[in-house]
């Protein structure tokens, strides 16, 4: 830009997002995960002017890195639109723009060792999305993926050429403190008010946890300690502890990110898409069955962001952080809540109503005549109804009992045995039993679910503040708003919900659910697997790099 100032070319004030990323260099991971991908995608189609991004991407068995990284960008939805605007010159800009390098954020310097300074040496910005995201996974590896690899993408970014790092959490990190969660931490002080040291706290549950052998006895030890300090499960807990620990950070430029629920696209890369199962996948799966009570308080606010939106966000504080503005450091929560609320109950009515459109064109009689003839209602937790799926679950064990422990052939004559079918009948009570014993499987799956969701769906109702996010958007250079702006204001819940959500998730998530396979986009190119040199790195590298 010569001696053109940044404010100059984007306008006194303003704020723009091609602007700051045009040729710049970004080191990015978490890049197979659903935000990540709609980000980058939006991002290259939006600002298509960043020099480059550097993928940092595990291999997996029989899976290479790069081969990862072809697929997504050959296969996966989210770039559908990017490859429509490009058509036939897709793979030119795509090989021009992305590179693919192999790293474990699991360990230091992710893994890079020698080959990290050379890689860095150019790299303006760090922005780390990898985590992951099960409430109650393993400890083990909860912490390698939400605290170590959190702390291993910022010591990249500590010794890059920007020091910029850009760190995707959760805005449910909030805990306990729900009725007024400001985009700011306090290091050292938890949401219920506890004063603790985050280091300490780390070596702490290392410890503890190095010190037993079974999963379930390592989830039930996180569990304490995350609500000891008023976290209510193991994903807030190690994502609230990574915060903490970065916060005391003085050798980077750091911001954190907080999404709240991230679902269907509203607009991009198209209307509805998902990916994987996240969190309003089994809720919308199990009010299309003829469970129909369910445990949450209408009135609470179920707080969504749709992916677009969320990603398009986080595109906005990248901006401010490459403009060089002071101020872009600290939390920048992305949420809808405060701004227009949208609540459990309207969400319950609305499922009901939208699954009740798609069971009414359903080819299964048992869903066409009676599920799609069903209301679902919110209840309280503490009003279970008659037909509750706690009782029905207490039900189908008390049945399998009885009819284990009072076989027919023990408990009846041999010719009223016979009179009553016989073996026919024996063969009828084990059905039965078999029956009884899946309900027991899968209505403990739902409870088992149901439970983690408490804290979210019943017991708190969280109101995200995000004042600073809406004065970046305020902010963008007019010819960019369409693409950036935060737009959650206008957002219609009503047709989000039954033509978006619902629908979205009955393509891209509930088959999962149900076990089948979603299935992928054709590729429209060849995966380039011969081998090179690397000019500025010194190692075999695909071609893809």
């Amino acid at each position: 830009m010569g001696h053109t100032t940044y404010l100059e070319a984007a306008g006194a004030g303003a704020l723009s997002v091609r602007r700051a990323v045009q040729g710049k260099r970004l080191l990015v991971t978490g890049v197979t995960g659903f935000l990540g991908k709609v980000w980058l995608a939006h991002l290259l189609q939006n600002a298509p002017d960043v020099a480059e991004v550097i993928v940092l991407i595990r291999p997996k068995k029989g899976e290479s890195a790069s081969a990862r990284l072809d697929r997504i960008i050959e296969r996966s939805p989210a770039f559908r639109a990017l490859r429509d605007a490009h058509g036939e010159g897709y793979e030119r800009f795509v090989r021009g723009k992305l590179r693919g390098v192999e790293a474990r954020l699991t360990q230091p310097l992710a893994g890079l060792g020698a080959d990290a300074a050379p890689l860095l040496a150019d790299i303006d910005a760090v922005v780390h999305f990898a985590g992951l995201t099960d409430f109650e996974p393993d400890p083990l590896m909860a912490l390698d993926a939400n605290v170590r690899g959190a702390r291993h993408a910022a010591d990249l970014a500590a010794l890059s050429r920007g020091r910029i790092y850009l760190h995707v959490s959760t805005a449910f990190v909030a805990g306990v403190d729900t009725d007024d969660v400001r985009e700011h931490i306090e290091r050292g002080l938890a949401p219920n008010g506890v004063r603790f040291s985050p280091e300490r706290e780390l070596q702490d549950l290392e410890a503890e946890l190095g010190r037993l052998e079974r999963k379930q006895d390592r989830i039930d030890a996180c569990m304490a300690r995350a609500q000891r300090l008023g976290w209510p499960n193991v994903y807030t807990y190690t994502k609230g502890l990574a915060e903490h620990l970065l916060e005391g950070r003085q050798d980077v430029r750091a911001a954190t990110f907080r999404p709240s629920i991230v679902e269907c696209a509203l607009s991009y890369p198209f209307t509805g898409w998902n990916e994987g199962v996240n969190t309003s996948g089994p809720i919308v799966w199990l009010l299309g069955t003829s469970f129909q009570r369910f445990p949450a308080r209408a009135e609470n606010v179920f707080d969504i962001a749709p992916v677009d939106t969320a990603a398009r966000r986080l595109s906005l504080v990248l901006a401010a952080q490459l403009a060089g503005e002071r101020d872009a450091v600290g939390v920048y929560t992305c949420a809808s809540g405060t701004v227009n609320p949208f609540t459990f109950g309207r969400a319950v009515e609305m499922t009901g109503l939208a699954q009740r459109r798609l069971h009414r064109g359903s080819g299964d009689r048992w869903r066409r005549n009676v599920v799609s003839r069903l209301d679902a209602v919110c209840f309280g937790v503490q009003d279970e109804q008659a037909f509750g799926h706690a009782r029905l679950r207490r039900l189908a064990r008390a049945t399998r009992s009885w009819l284990r422990e009072n076989p027919p052939k023990e408990q009846l004559s041999p010719r009223m045995h016979r009179k009553l079918g016989g073996r026919r009948l024996d063969d009828n009570v084990r059905s039965c039993s078999m029956k009884c014993r899946t309900a027991d499987r899968k209505l403990g799956q739902i409870d088992d679910m149901l439970r983690q969701y408490r804290p979210f769906i019943h017991d708190h109702d969280y109101r995200f503040r995000t004042e600073r996010l809406a004065a970046l958007s305020e902010r963008l250079a007019p010819g960019e708003r369409e693409a950036f702006a935060f737009d959650v204001a206008d957002i219609d819940w009503r047709h989000y919900w039954m033509d978006v959500e619902v629908p979205g998730l009955e393509t891209w998530s509930i088959p999962i659910l149900r076990g089948e396979k979603v299935p992928e986009d054709e590729p429209r190119v060849v995966a380039n697997a011969r081998r090179t040199r690397s000019p500025r790195y010194g190692r075999s590298v695909d071609a893809a790099e």
